[in-house]
């Protein structure tokens, strides 16, 4: 018993304050005994939350908040009761976090008996963990303004003049960058970093992305010819025929863009995929989009009836363009065409331009409804391919 007392009576020297070991087991024990408070705590009010009604958003920020605020008080409260000097936190964060990868520096005995370090350290503008906390506040800052200016500007300004979709898009994304470059450049100043060692950094880093992050690197530039050229813009409907992907574009970021699907998935796709590939961008002038329903007819039936019918459906749906579109010259009235002598078919193509393609499947989906109805209505066959089969038996070798 007498020496585990005297084992928690040992000290330990850290950053220049005595600390026993009792004490440490105090602190650790204390903040042991408060996740264990903020556990029954996190679940009361949840409960309480519940019955209250509150919506699930709003309940889990606040439970978040409590949490944070029982860990502060917390930790105050385990200093107190270790009865470790709070002297020690300052200690901590302005202790320079470059001397932990310092060898140890040996005393070099003067001339004068005196014991003089071997390493010189330069402690003009040391990094600590104060100075680390600054540029990270600046830089959460500048993200959190870049975000507000964002938000103001889109509803005061630009939805007021009336800017196209795209070009609001590429005027925040330029403002949202500036923000964030600014704010990583003053968090650099706050910590003592000099622009010259960022140099050398960024030097050091172009022969990592010339090896290693090539990848990476062509999806940041393929973003920047996505935002500037704009082969793509947001509110594009676009099909990358080799993956088999089809949405339309609802964010264009610097890595890559993200395509909501019919399923209204999103669909997340590297922008050197978009530069580098073949894709479909169906509405990169208009909405407009032509369908094309394809149907067979026996040889018996008539052809001009089958014309007739089939102009009937196209010009009875109401999504279907009935006339020419002005200042559109390829949008016609709805058409019909002979395409083929098949094997077993007549085969005929209706063509029909529709307003959104986005509509595309819906709409070629009830034309086939309708064309099967009519069909059935005016007795035209759809034949299907007959094949007669015949078995030749085998004479025995007998």
């Amino acid at each position: 018993m007498d020496q585990f007392t005297d084992f928690l009576q040992n000290s330990i020297n850290i950053l220049g304050e005595e600390i026993t070991v009792e004490q440490i087991f105090t602190f650790i024990l204390t903040l042991i005994v408060m996740l264990i408070g903020a556990g029954y705590l996190h679940r009361w009010f949840r409960r309480l939350f519940n019955r209250l009604r509150l919506s699930q958003d709003l309940a889990n920020r606040l439970l978040a908040l409590l949490f944070l605020i029982v860990m502060v008080v917390g930790t105050g409260l385990a200093f107190r009761f270790a009865k470790i000097s709070t002297g020690f936190l300052g200690k901590v964060f302005n202790y320079p976090i470059t001397k932990l990868f310092q060898p140890p520096q040996k005393p070099v005995e003067t001339e004068t008996g005196e014991e003089k370090s071997s390493v010189a350290v330069d402690d003009e503008s040391p990094l600590t963990l104060k100075r680390l906390f600054f540029a990270f506040v600046i830089v959460f800052g500048a993200f959190i303004l870049s975000k507000y200016v964002q938000w103001m500007l889109r509803r005061q300004v630009l939805q007021a003049l009336q800017i196209a979709r795209h070009t609001q898009f590429i005027l925040l994304r330029f403002i949202h960058f500036t923000f964030i470059i600014i704010g990583v450049l003053i968090g650099l100043s706050a910590v003592g970093v000099s622009f010259t060692s960022v140099a050398i950094i960024f030097g050091g880093l172009s022969i990592g992305i010339g090896f290693g992050l090539q990848n990476i690197a062509s999806n940041l530039i393929s973003g920047f010819i996505l935002i500037f050229e704009r082969p793509i813009k947001i509110g594009d409907l676009v099909e990358i025929m080799d993956v088999d992907i089809f949405g339309r574009v609802s964010s264009i970021n610097l890595r890559s863009t993200i395509i909501v699907s019919l399923d209204e998935k999103e669909i997340i796709v590297p922008n050197s995929q978009l530069i580098t590939e073949a894709v479909h961008n169906l509405t990169h002038d208009n909405n407009l989009f032509r369908l094309r329903v394809a149907v067979g007819v026996s040889y018996s039936s008539d052809v001009e009836l089958v014309k007739k019918v089939l102009l009937e459906v196209a010009h009875t749906h109401p999504e279907i363009i009935k006339e020419p579109t002005p200042g559109v010259e390829s949008v016609t009235a709805p058409f019909v065409r002979f395409t083929t002598f098949g094997d077993s078919s007549l085969d005929f193509e209706l063509l029909a331009w529709i307003p959104d393609s986005f509509k595309r499947f819906d709409v070629a989906s009830d034309l086939h409804f309708m064309i099967w109805h009519k069909f059935k209505e005016y007795n035209i066959t759809i034949p299907f391919p007959q094949r007669d089969v015949h078995f030749y038996p085998k004479e025995s070798d007998s």
